[in-house]
């Protein structure tokens, strides 16, 4: 009984020792993980281009502007409402990069839908309150299919399409796009990743940074 009682000892020391090496490791990787969102190193990310001028409208019901969003560092994505694939997911995730943000000012973020037909302005006011959207940083646009689907492909230089089931079978990019104040595009990134946000965050503080701002 004796060497049973030791060897349930040794069990529970060596169980022990497993949580702490697991939450040792855990910590590190968050610790990297902070280091290189926060590090002053990292460089501004390259130019891919810029955008072009663009007049949409947002779910006030408000006209928006390329200039209205120039000064300003923002995060794009294409999304429609009634999408059963990534939309949801992505729509997620910018509600999660609205909370990662949230003491940054100046950044806003921009869903514009490839479904503005079906989108009006309140559909997208209703989508906005379901994902619990700031107005105050993060806007949903709709406008012209045509103008739409022309700033996807040559402004932001992302593919868009229908297929056969136009409700449904909207083919669209899920990446999201990093413009500067100049309304140049920064970066690309998948936010459905674990490592996008991280990296979309590392590419902003550098962007603020080369702004000259804290």
């Amino acid at each position: 009984m004796k060497n049973l009682g030791h060897r349930g000892t040794r069990a529970v020391i060596a169980a022990m020792c497993l949580v702490g090496v697991a939450g040792t490791v855990m910590a590190f990787r968050q610790m990297a993980r902070d280091a290189r969102i926060a590090a002053p190193t990292t460089p501004p990310p390259p130019v891919y281009g810029a955008l072009p001028p663009f007049a949409l409208t947002r779910e006030t019901g408000e006209s928006v502007s390329a200039d209205d969003l120039r000064n300003r560092i923002w995060i794009a994505d294409f999304v429609f409402t009634r999408c059963a694939g990534p939309c949801p997911r992505m729509t997620q995730a910018f509600h999660d990069l609205q909370q990662r943000f949230a003491q940054l000012p100046g950044i806003a973020l921009v869903s514009i839908s490839v479904d503005p037909e079906y989108d009006t302005p309140q559909v997208l006011a209703r989508y906005a309150r379901d994902y619990a959207a700031d107005p105050a940083r993060w806007m949903f646009l709709t406008g012209d299919r045509d103008a739409i689907y022309n700033l996807s492909i040559k402004g932001f230089k992302l593919a868009v399409d229908t297929g056969e089931d136009y409700e449904h079978m909207i083919l669209h990019s899920t990446k999201a796009v990093l413009i500067d104040g100049s309304l140049r595009i920064r970066g690309y990134y998948d936010v459905l990743e674990p490592d996008g946000p991280d990296k979309l965050s590392a590419d902003v503080r550098a962007l603020r940074r080369e702004a000259g701002l804290p």
